[in-house]
């Protein structure tokens, strides 16, 4: 097969509009959790300490952090390289991830309310500008152009973390049985494009492969919120969609609470740009 194939194989099945902006304010809430707990979330720790140990971060790296979310990777990143910058769409995570590095004592991490299709690396000085480029399960990285772009940003090394397979308990019945989704996972096909093309255009990538197996327990009016939003469903007595999801955790909650078993395999892959 050649890029052209991989590239269309990428984007196969995929919808055609991404999730926008508000998609993502409307899910801040939920990501901040697992930040401004106190304690990082042992997931983020394992990247961090993989990069250390594998040179790919350093205490004087310039890193840039694709989808930054809330900031629970840029912030890390900051506690041990000199300086960090962080780009996502959503400006309620980046509301959450200012705070959380003031939190934190960090004058050397910044972030930008940007997307990252529309970023001029010649406009903001950012080609070949990072030691570091980081994309951790960011949608950001889509197509060959994202990707090559994340290339052009670095002089260093570029990072990307990205499902393979997911199994979560209560959200695929959502969407296949009960709101009857046929549409493929945003993952389906995405690694192994994206280490084809790498190995294609001339680079050497490495992959490491993840497993994590870990429970969520909400109380039922949390699953309410947290998969309303994630089907963008509107919480009100005229969204069927809403009404779908709330009648089906009812029907699986105990004692008031809806508890999610969450499989997962992530490929890390990092090459030299």
């Amino acid at each position: 097969m050649d890029i052209e194939q991989y590239t269309r194989l990428w984007s196969e099945g995929k919808v055609a509009n991404p999730s926008g902006a508000s998609f993502w304010d409307n899910r801040a809430d939920e990501f901040n959790k697992l930040v401004s707990r106190g304690t990082p979330d042992q997931r983020i720790g394992k990247i961090v300490e993989f990069m250390f140990s594998n040179n790919l971060l350093s205490k004087d790296s310039s890193v840039l952090d694709i989808g930054c979310g809330p900031g629970g990777f840029a912030v890390e990143f900051a506690k041990i390289s000199r300086e960090v910058t962080g780009l996502d769409i959503s400006a309620k995570m980046l509301d959450y991830a200012q705070k959380n590095a003031a939190v934190a004592n960090l004058p050397n991490v910044s972030f930008k309310n940007l997307n990252w299709d529309e970023v001029n690396l010649e406009e903001y000085g950012w080609e070949k500008r990072f030691d570091l480029v980081a994309a951790i399960n960011s949608p950001g990285i889509h197509d060959q152009i994202t990707l090559e772009k994340m290339i052009a940003a670095s002089r260093g090394y570029c990072f990307l973390s990205n499902f393979v397979d997911r199994s979560d308990s209560v959200q695929d019945i959502i969407r296949t049985e009960v709101l009857q989704i046929k549409d493929p996972k945003f993952y389906v096909n995405t690694v192994y494009c994206i280490f084809n093309i790498l190995w294609l255009i001339g680079y050497y990538p490495y992959i490491t492969y993840v497993d994590t197996d870990r429970e969520h327990v909400r109380s039922l009016e949390e699953a309410c919120i947290y998969y309303g939003t994630l089907f963008e469903a509107v919480n009100n007595s005229d969204d069927q969609k809403y009404i779908l999801i709330r009648n089906y955790l009812e029907k699986i909650s105990q004692n008031g609470f809806v508890h999610e078993r969450v499989r997962t395999k992530t490929a890390w892959i990092y090459w030299k740009a």
